[in-house]
């Protein structure tokens, strides 16, 4: 009876082990995932390229403005 005891708590400490291995290999490649993609998006993402971005949204902006202002 103590073999199989020690038998079971040694599978189960074994399956426990190769689950935390699992799981944090798991979360340690997301975290390297995420750490690159705010690198890139640090780089990428500037006021710079905002202004770009905003810049049609602006000219379309004043338009619908200046029509309003006019037909008042």
């Amino acid at each position: 009876m103590d073999k199989i005891n020690e038998v079971m708590l040694a599978i189960t400490s074994g399956l426990v082990a190769i689950g935390v291995w699992f799981f944090k290999r798991i979360f340690k490649s997301i975290d390297i995932a995420h750490e690159r993609i705010d690198k890139l998006e640090s780089t990428n993402v500037d006021r710079k390229y905002l202004e770009t971005q905003l810049a049609p949204i602006r000219q379309d902006l004043n338009i619908i403005t200046q029509h309003l202002l006019d037909r008042k």
